[in-house]
């Protein structure tokens, strides 16, 4: 007997499976609509800029189609789109340029295709639709696909690692209109929930014990919503309970979390368990958050040595908190301990950091100069205003 499914996971299965495109044109509009004809298709008069603005809002899609004709700077305007673009919808892009060069430089950034105009139906048939409509089980290149991840760890108890974690990721979101998601690590003791003044939700340390358990639901269960661009996913277990994270579950929470948003902000327990490895492995940056003592500069170099053998030195950077608080080591100091100058600095902010924990808000309400010391990190990581000089970053997947 054939097994009907339930309405809403129909109605579900048909909006993640929706493709969107955005044209300015009618002929293009019509080859877009023969050449996919049979999918669960829309199509909207406007260019990647509608396309942005609707994003903001909808993402509920499989697939996105935009045109760039007239734009002058499209790669700007790709910057944007990618900030905005669930990691697991595939970009197409449709414009003027024939050169050869504009197209290899739109496949370096992880488009899926690019057409150019006019368009005809069977290019869109021989070239588009096999691309987004693909019926063929991702393999490896797909498994690559996903939202960047930053880990955030601290040299020394009380760095500051897990305000850094919590404020990055809420100005990360603020900057870029990117969906962001904070996970906590420290399943027994964590900070993280405390300081947003949430209680975290169910169903963490079961995925990361047994990942067979955490299905697509599992994010629906476990993740917290902070704002609209940033949900908080931690647990609050028994100190006296004998945890056994594994290092398939890490990877499979991973994982769902990278289908999902466009950054992945990690507070990481040290020293390094070897479960958590492949967070490290996947980070595209790992911050090291030290304060200006001997212990923190003694940590921070065996950290950096861990993260480097794991993933390689090009993703540690070392993030020195609290920079002029009283007491502390001289910068001279620090810079000739670490064998160069800290790769950022954030200063002491005051009693403004300490009252927002009590209050259970982020400091970023109530601390208005950490806004600007954080802004250079998010520049760092999103690439926001950052210039192109002959060579693109992979924006998409």
């Amino acid at each position: 007997m054939a097994v009907v499914s339930p309405p809403e996971a129909s109605a579900s299965a048909l909006t993640r499976n929706r493709i969107v495109c955005f044209v300015d044109d009618e002929l293009s509009a019509a080859a877009l609509r023969k050449g996919l004809e049979g999918s669960n298709l829309a199509i909207k008069r406007g260019t990647i800029r509608n396309a942005i603005r609707m994003l903001e809002t909808d993402t509920e899609l499989s697939a996105l189609v935009v045109d760039i004709s007239g734009i002058d700077d499209p790669f700007t305007e790709l910057e944007r789109l990618a900030s905005v673009c669930p990691p697991d919808v595939l970009v197409a892009v449709i414009g003027e340029s024939r050169e050869i060069i504009f197209y290899r430089e739109l496949m370096e950034i992880g488009l899926s295709e690019y057409l150019p105009k006019p368009l005809t139906r069977d290019m869109v048939l021989d070239q588009l639709r096999p691309k987004l409509l693909s019926d063929v089980a991702p393999g490896a290149a797909d498994r690559d696909r996903g939202g960047h991840v930053i880990s955030i760890c601290g040299a020394q108890g009380g760095a500051g690692a897990t305000s850094i974690a919590i404020n990055l990721a809420l100005q990360l979101a603020e900057t870029t209109k990117a969906k962001v998601a904070l996970l906590d690590l420290h399943l027994q003791n964590g900070e993280t929930a405390v300081m947003l003044g949430l209680r975290p939700g169910p169903g963490l340390r079961i995925a990361l014990e047994n990942p067979m358990r955490a299905d697509t639901l599992f994010l629906e269960r476990a993740a917290i919503e902070v704002n609209e661009r940033v949900c908080l996913i931690s647990a609050d277990e028994d100190l006296d309970a004998q945890l056994d994270i594994t290092e398939a579950g890490v990877r499979h929470v991973l994982g769902l979390l990278r289908q999902r948003f466009n950054y992945i902000v990690v507070d990481i327990p040290v020293p390094f368990p070897p479960s958590i490895h492949p967070v490290i492995t996947l980070s595209r940056h790992v911050l090291v958050v030290l304060e200006a003592e001997v212990t923190g500069l003694r940590n921070a170099h065996a950290l950096r040595a861990a993260v480097t053998n794991i993933a390689g030195k090009d993703r540690v950077f070392t993030l020195l908190n609290r920079a002029d608080r009283p007491g502390g080591l001289p910068r001279a100091t620090i810079a000739k301990a670490l064998g160069a100058e800290p790769d950022m600095v954030i200063p002491d902010l005051g009693k403004g950091m300490t009252q927002a924990v009590n209050l259970g808000i982020p400091a970023l309400k109530h601390v208005s100069r950490l806004r600007r010391h954080l802004a250079p990190i998010v520049r760092e990581i999103a690439g926001v205003g950052a210039e192109r000089k002959g060579w693109l970053r992979r924006l998409f997947g």
